[in-house]
């Protein structure tokens, strides 16, 4: 599902220069929130997985979890690195909300389905 702006939000994807600042007492958008969230969960889990696997069970260690716990590990980085500037790179912004949507609907996937 893409993102699409609320009727109380300003759509500031695209605005480039002409958008508000991110700092001290600017409102975070919905774009930039929703990147925080799945990019926590993405650490989360990639630091999870990590631990596990490196100091769980030696002997049961598998190279292809440790690939896939750094994997996440990386992207949720990204997508936490990217929420500040994503008013300022709206091709990475695309990107990172296909990523966010992936994630918060494959954990939190709305009722009725």
């Amino acid at each position: 599902m893409a993102y699409v702006p609320q009727a109380d939000e300003p759509d500031v994807i695209g605005a480039g220069a002409h958008a508000p600042p991110i700092g001290a007492g600017a409102a975070m958008n919905h774009l930039q929130r929703r990147f925080l969230h799945a990019g926590r969960i993405l650490v989360a889990g990639g630091s999870l997985i990590l631990t596990y696997t490196t100091t769980g069970n030696p002997g049961r260690a598998n190279a292809e979890h440790v690939l896939v716990g750094l994997a996440l590990l990386l992207v949720g980085v990204f997508l936490i690195m990217l929420s500040p500037a994503a008013n300022q790179f709206p091709g990475a912004a695309r990107a990172g909300a296909a990523v966010a949507d992936a994630v918060l609907f494959y954990f939190f996937a709305p009722a009725g389905n």
